[in-house]
């Protein structure tokens, strides 16, 4: 064996497999073993692994296009007239999708929907969800539950109650968005341990951001028409005051529009279903992933073995 162990040290250029094999024999307990551990400790982190549950949903965006269609056609008509009098009307409404889900998923919107919604205990004190009983495993180190306090040891910065901002991170990474722009329409999903909880806060999200993008129209709709209406008192020609009038026509038009429908960013496609099955973690493709790395670990550390303690001819 020594000899084949000389051999493949000394040649560069061709790899002896029967020395490789030989030397991997020599060590093949180490491999077992070490294999098995790995293995086994890999499985018991896997089970030890909590179920988690995607709820999703699929929404159609409702663009600036569709809103401002009037205004683009005003602007083509009246632009010119318009722009005499220092008044810059501007082209067709630009696409508020983009823009809304990057607002969904910033730390002003979501830290907003947590104190809204109080998901504090949930989203840091929770560990998994008992299905028997449907109810969420706390970890007592971190919230009593008897008597409805905080006792977790407060992390450097932090205080033993817990704010907004810590939980902005995890309640962030739940959250997936993915925008069709070919198919024109939005799936977003949220994943969690409780399926029904996972459901509740997805329809929360889309309702708070419907709710907000709601506000905010309705709020720059009002002021837009009190300064055009500001502006059609000051004209002097009557096709300028004729123009003005139309753009508050059409402003009136998008709040009555709004008022009607609470999905005025979202539109919903489909709706919410309650997942029944897990989407994570997968435990099988765990398991054999350990299994692969720890069996060409442990053979990789073989044959570091064999070739720094080479067997000694007995000659």
């Amino acid at each position: 064996m020594s000899s084949e162990i000389e051999r493949l040290n000394s040649n560069t250029e061709v790899v002896s497999f029967s020395a490789m094999f030989a030397m991997l024999w020599r060590t093949k307990w180490f491999i077992i073993i070490f294999t098995m551990a790995v293995s086994t400790a890999t499985v018991l982190y896997a089970i030890s692994l909590p179920n988690v549950y995607r709820a999703s949903a699929l929404y159609l965006p409702k663009s600036g296009d569709e809103a401002g269609g009037g205004l683009a056609k005003l602007a083509g008509q009246f632009g010119g007239l318009a722009s005499m009098a220092g008044i810059n009307i501007g082209g067709g409404g630009t696409d508020k999708t983009v823009a809304a889900l990057e607002f969904m998923k910033s730390r002003a919107f979501l830290q907003s929907f947590i104190e809204k919604r109080d998901l504090y205990v949930p989203i840091l004190a929770a560990q998994g969800w008992d299905q028997a009983s449907n109810k969420l495993i706390i970890v007592p180190e971190l919230y009593d539950e008897t008597n409805n306090t905080w006792v977790r040891a407060a992390p450097p910065g932090f205080k033993v109650i817990p704010t907004a901002w810590e939980a902005y991170d995890a309640l962030n990474k739940m959250i997936t968005v993915s925008e069709q722009s070919k198919k024109g329409f939005v799936k977003i999903e949220l994943e969690y341990y409780s399926p029904e909880l996972a459901a509740k806060w997805l329809a929360w999200l889309v309702e708070d951001l419907n709710a907000y993008w709601k506000a905010r129209e309705h709020a720059q709709t009002q002021k837009s028409i009190a300064f055009l209406t500001k502006q059609a008192d000051g004209a002097q020609l009557s096709e300028l005051k004729n123009v003005f009038y139309q753009l508050i026509a059409e402003q009136t038009k998008t709040t009555v529009l709004n008022e009607v429908s609470d999905e005025v960013l979202f539109e919903t496609i489909a709706p919410i279903v309650l997942p029944e099955q897990k989407s994570a973690p997968s435990r099988a493709l765990l398991c054999i992933v350990g299994f692969a790395l720890a069996f060409m670990l442990s053979c990789v550390l073989g044959l570091f073995y064999c070739v720094f303690r080479p067997v000694k001819n007995s000659q």
